[in-house]
C-alpha cells in the first residue's frame, strides 16, 4: 500500500478526528511508512482535499446566556510541542557521518569509514544530514545544469544507499538543509506537486524499500543523553572558528552536529559540575567547493557513538586525512 492509501483508510475510519490528532495516530500505528508528523499531516490533507486547508470566514455570534452555558461544555482543542525523536535502545553502536553532498562526495574518506566499521563490527549508520547536495534546487548562484542532472544525482544517491546497505543493517537519515532544498523548491515553484507523495524525496529515493528510516529536520534526535542535530538550525552562517564551542554556547547540552565540515570538540562543566561536551564532525565531500576553492577550514571525518541503557554515551570523533583515520 502507498502512504496515500493508508491515509485514506484512516480518514474513512475516523472522519471527524482532527488532522493533527489523526497524523499522530498514523505516526504511531504506521511508523514503517510515516517517519515524521509533517509527512503524515500532508497525506491527510491531500486525502481530505483542499477545503480542509482553507480558512472559512466565521460570522459574528450573538452569545446569550443559554449559548454561553452550552459552550462551556465544549472541550479545548488539543495542542502539543514537538517531541524529540528518540533512537531505539538497540541502535547503540553506530557510525555518525554527514555532509556527503552527493554527487560531490569523496570516495577515499568513505572507504576509510567503511573499513573502520568492518574492523570494529559496526552495523549501524546514522546519516547526519546533507546526504544530497541538491545544487539544482539552491537559491544561491549556480552554473546552468543539464536536464538529466537531477535524475543522475538522485540515482547516485540511491546507489550510495545500496552500497551502504551491504555493510550496515540499520540506517537512519536526518534531513539537512541541502536535503530540504528539494522540498523547499517544490513548495515555492511547484506547489501543485508538493502534496503528491510521488514527489516526496523519501518516495523518490525508495527509502522504505531500502530500509532507511527518515527523520525530518524539525526533530531533535536523542541517542541516550546525547543530542544529535545536523546543525543548520542551531548554527547559522559560515566561517566557524571553534565550531564545537559555538555549539556549546547555543545548546549548553551534550550535542553533536555536522554541517560545518570541521572536526572539533569542546568541554565545559555546568553549574552543577557536570561535564558537557559538544562535537562537530568533518565531512565526506570535496574540501574545495566552488564557493570556497581555497583557504577553507573543512576536513573529512566521522564519529563512532556507543550508548548504554542508562543513557550514558561515548563519542569517538575522527578526522580523516589522505585515507588515514586520526
Amino acid at each position: 500500500m502507498t502512504k496515500k492509501q493508508i491515509a485514506e483508510k484512516y480518514v474513512r475510519k475516523y472522519p471527524d478526528m482532527q488532522t493533527r490528532t489523526l497524523a499522530n495516530l498514523l505516526l504511531k500505528k504506521e511508523s514503517a511508512y510515516f517517519h515524521n508528523l509533517e509527512s503524515a499531516r500532508n497525506c491527510i490533507r491531500v486525502v481530505r482535499g483542499k477545503k480542509n486547508n482553507i480558512t472559512q470566514a466565521v460570522p459574528d455570534l450573538i452569545i446569550d446566556e443559554k449559548l454561553s452555558s452550552a459552550m462551556a461544555t465544549i472541550p479545548m482543542p488539543e495542542s502539543e510541542d514537538l517531541q524529540p525523536y528518540k533512537l531505539p535502545v538497540g541502535f547503540n553502536n553506530f557510525i555518525l557521518a554527514g555532509d556527503f553532498h552527493i554527487p560531490n562526495h569523496r570516495i577515499e574518506p568513505i572507504k576509510a569509514m567503511i573499513k573502520y566499521a568492518e574492523d570494529n563490527n559496526i552495523a549501524q549508520l546514522f546519516i547526519n544530514g546533507d546526504f544530497l547536495d541538491n545544487t539544482p534546487f539552491t537559491r544561491h548562484f549556480r552554473n546552468p545544469i543539464d536536464k538529466s542532472d537531477v535524475f543522475d544525482y538522485f540515482n547516485a544517491a540511491e546507489e550510495m544507499l545500496l552500497y551502504f546497505k551491504q555493510y550496515f543493517k540499520e540506517i537512519y537519515w536526518l534531513e539537512g538543509n541541502h536535503d530540504f532544498w528539494y522540498k523547499r523548491w517544490l513548495i515555492s515553484r511547484a506547489p501543485e506537486l508538493f502534496g503528491d507523495p510521488h514527489y516526496d524525496l523519501q518516495t523518490r529515493l525508495k527509502l522504505i524499500e531500502k530500509g532507511v528510516r527518515w527523520i525530518g529536520q524539525e526533530y531533535l534526535v536523542k541517542a541516550g543523553h546525547l543530542n544529535i542535530v545536523h546543525g543548520h538550525i542551531i548554527l547559522r552562517g559560515g566561517g566557524y572558528a571553534n565550531a564545537a564551542r559555538q555549539l556549546y554556547l547555543k545548546t549548553k547540552a551534550s550535542t553533536i552536529c555536522s554541517h560545518v565540515h570541521v572536526e572539533s570538540s569542546h568541554t565545559e562543566p555546568n553549574l552543577d559540575d557536570k561535564m558537557v561536551t559538544t562535537f562537530t564532525t568533518g565531512c565526506m565531500c570535496t574540501l574545495r567547493p566552488e564557493y570556497q576553492p581555497y583557504g577553507g577550514k573543512a576536513c573529512h571525518g566521522f564519529a563512532h557513538i556507543t550508548t548504554e541503557r542508562n543513557g550514558n554515551f561515548k563519542v569517538r570523533n575522527f578526522r580523516i586525512e589522505n585515507g588515514v583515520i586520526y
